[in-house]
């Protein structure tokens, strides 16, 4: 997954500056950063417990979900790659395509060092957007295929949180904080073109009076 340089957008550090702030409350409240609604009782399931090469639920959690999303990004971004009517959207989709694609590659091999067995299919959301995708075509295609990847960027962002602050094994919990600040970029530069295929409306001046 390739880190880019985030000075040059300010809604890129604001964006990081909430994130920060959601991981101190969530260090404060490990439970209230649990997207996946495990039971905090869990054993093994808090940060700070000891073996840290060992796995624990979050860390379970965490390699399966987030294989799932990160092959979707490419599956999808080939598809966008192929229907894009705009330019931006066309690079943005080659962008998912090869930052997802080596972040799969150095997520097997973390899951295998840490003897986890991943996912090798699309979870049922996935292929359900995957297949309404297909049938689009033009702006229309566009808009639908960056507000998803808004949504799963933001899943994305909430997923990596969870893993710092609760996971246990440090090869993920690094390969997490690693990620956070691409899949940060990778959310505003959505958020960005989703503004740029919705301009504001101009609101013709009032008709002068005779």
């Amino acid at each position: 997954m390739r880190i880019r340089p985030l000075s040059c957008s300010i809604g890129v550090v604001i964006g990081l500056l909430s994130v920060h702030t959601a991981v101190s409350a969530a260090e404060a409240d490990p439970a209230a950063a649990n997207p996946t609604f495990a039971n905090p009782d869990t054993p093994g399931l808090l940060a700070g417990k000891p073996a840290p090469d060992v796995v624990n639920l979050s860390d379970v959690v965490f390699l399966k979900q987030l294989a799932m999303g990160s092959r979707a990004e490419v599956e999808i971004g080939k598809l966008a790659d192929q229907r894009s009517s705009t330019s931006g959207v066309d690079a943005f989709a080659r962008d998912m395509v090869k930052d997802h694609g080596e972040a799969n590659s150095k997520l097997a091999s973390l899951a295998r060092t840490a003897k986890v067995s991943l996912p090798t299919e699309l979870g049922p959301a996935h292929v359900a957007a995957r297949t309404e995708l297909s049938r689009l075509s033009g702006t229309e295609f566009d808009l639908k295929y960056v507000d998803g990847q808004i949504k799963d960027h933001q899943q994305a962002v909430q997923l990596l949180i969870y893993e710092i602050t609760s996971g246990q094994h440090s090869g993920v919990r690094k390969f997490a904080a690693d990620s956070l600040p691409t899949v940060m970029a990778h959310l505003e530069h959505a958020r960005s073109l989703r503004a740029q295929l919705t301009p504001p409306e101009v609101t013709p001046p009032p008709a002068a009076s005779r």
